[in-house]
């Protein structure tokens, strides 16, 4: 029987990005625990940045599933959205309500099967696919508990709200030790999937219309409807540039036929930028972090160890000298036409504490043997905006990434008002009855609340991470100039032609990505019925 060739809709993209095989039940994406080994498969794409040179021209990581569910099937599996403020901002960037927190929210519900029965009814849902956990209570939460009401942090009881400050119980997608990824819990019956089938290039007629996919092989795939592109922030524009849409001198470098001069493709690049830092425990026998042989509760083996998230808005005295020496505006009433950082009820870093040594970077090594926890300052809201351009017009050749990590003042005072908040974390009572000290890299200093700048930045040079969050690189917005799709996400200048992945983000989230990403899913869908 001839393989079909024409269908209704194409969506590029195995999940909530990316492409490859279907290993929906392997070990490493089914277990919680064995996550981090991803990283060591063939089921995860390392878009290693290019020297980065803020960062001791150092490349970063950037990880992303190669897999049926993408990055859903690799990823930590945090379930956390945005401040309300955050998606408000978004709205009103690109100039249409269905953005704002309020229009999104049933989209947010939609996937979701929350924890707690009790669970606000409006904010949550409780019939979606996705069954969200907290709670599962380790040896050290009420010792972090009392660290953060100690230090002055109020205590939010519901992360998931809208309003995310002050500190709140940390929420996964882990149900009863499984992974619920994208292949898992959506039916995909009735859906053509070709796993490991890389596009080469969108189709497209002389009217600017997108009619299909040719895959590298030389097949041609019909849609006679739409074509979706859901393939992450880091291939969704090599795509397109591949297909003639992007920058007219970056396709032109490539010899690549020029379909529509959109300069937006690949850029707006931004990322989570974070610091990690370890802990030595007074009384690592008592089984309190990962490795130790009493750390034996199977409950802890169902999800990510970690039991508290924090959120902090940078004061704005601290922000003020930095975003004057990047030239950001200080309108804290309205959105800038810069960067509006500044925005009243804004959360720009997040802290917290995970009961492992985790993403340390560079060649900072602690044994996983129960003596030692971390703690994490995340960058949530950089003002570094980077670029994914062509490594060459080869398919198979992965972007070149280039997110500029820490290149901006007002990021270097938003991660260094970090740190120095986990010091102060970590020298309370509660936190002190906890651990002994940092453990820092060797030949260099302990960290502190009163470490200077120049300390706190060669820390951050030689050994910060991301959380592997790209965004924002086929950006939504009002025009061809300054985005690459619109309200409704459709590509400017192409017909029939839509993106639905972290590339159309416009500007970061106070949040991880991935309750976000569904809800533009559900968006997406809704808009193509619509549209029929």
């Amino acid at each position: 029987m001839a393989e079909e060739t024409v269908f209704d809709f194409i969506v590029v993209g195995g999940g909530t990005a990316e492409r490859g095989p279907d290993e929906i039940s392997h070990e490493y994406v089914v277990n919680p625990q064995a996550a981090p080994l991803l990283a060591h498969t063939d089921l995860v794409v390392n878009y290693k940045t290019t020297p980065q040179s803020q960062l001791d021209n150092r490349p970063v990581t950037n990880f992303a599933g190669r897999l049926l569910s993408g990055s859903s099937a690799a990823n930590y599996g945090a379930w956390i959205r945005a401040p309300a403020a955050d998606y408000d901002l978004w709205a009103e960037q690109v100039g249409h309500s269905r953005w704002t927190y309020q229009e999104l929210l049933p989209y947010l519900r939609r996937t979701e099967y929350h924890f707690d029965p009790q669970g606000d009814k409006e904010q949550h849902g409780f019939e979606g696919p996705i069954h969200t956990t907290s709670g599962r209570a380790y040896p050290l939460r009420d010792t972090v508990h009392d660290a953060f009401v100690q230090l002055g942090f109020e205590e939010n009881a519901d992360l998931n709200a809208g309003q995310p400050y002050g500190f709140a119980p940390w929420v996964e997608n882990w149900h009863d030790g499984a992974r619920q990824h994208s292949a898992k819990v959506f039916d995909l019956s009735g859906i053509n999937v070709f796993t490991n089938a890389t596009v080469a290039k969108i189709m497209t007629d002389a009217a600017y219309t997108a009619w299909g996919v040719q895959l590298v092989d030389g097949r041609i795939l019909e849609a006679k409807h739409e074509v979706v592109i859901s393939c992450g922030a880091h291939k969704t524009p090599q795509l397109l540039m591949l297909s003639g849409i992007g920058p007219k001198e970056e396709l032109a470098s490539h010899k690549i036929p020029q379909l529509v001069d959109s300069p937006a493709v690949g850029r707006n690049h931004f990322d989570h930028l974070s610091l990690h830092q370890a802990w030595k425990l007074r009384f690592p026998e008592r089984g309190l972090a990962m490795g130790s042989p009493a750390f034996n509760n199977p409950e802890y083996a169902k999800g990510f160890p970690v039991e508290w998230i924090g959120t902090y808005p940078v004061p704005e005295h601290t922000l003020k000298a930095a975003m004057e020496e990047d030239a950001i505006s200080m309108d804290t009433t309205a959105i800038s036409k810069s960067l509006p950082v500044m925005v009243l009820d804004r959360a720009h870093v997040g802290l917290l504490v995970a009961y492992a040594p985790l993403n340390l970077g560079g060649a900072y090594e602690i044994p996983l043997d129960g003596s030692h926890i971390s703690t994490g300052a995340l960058l949530y809201l950089p003002t570094s905006r980077g670029r994914v351009t062509l490594a060459s017009s080869d398919p198979a050749d992965e972007p070149v990434v280039n997110p500029r990590y820490y290149s901006t003042s007002t990021d270097k005072a938003m991660l260094r008002s970090a740190v120095r908040v986990v010091a102060q974390l970590m020298q309370t009572s509660a936190a002190e009855q906890m651990v002994e000290s940092e453990t820092p890299p060797k030949g260099l200093p302990v960290l502190g609340p009163d470490s200077s700048d120049e300390d706190i930045d060669g820390r951050i040079r030689g050994y910060s991470e991301t959380w592997h969050h790209s965004a924002g690189t086929a950006a939504m917005g009002r025009d061809i100039q300054t985005s690459v799709v619109d309200a409704e996400l459709r590509v400017h200048g192409v017909k029939k032609l839509r993106v639905a992945d972290a590339s159309v983000f416009p500007r970061p989230i106070s949040a991880t990505p991935q309750a976000t990403i569904y809800a533009i899913a559900e968006v997406a869908a809704e808009l193509i019925a619509q549209s029929r």
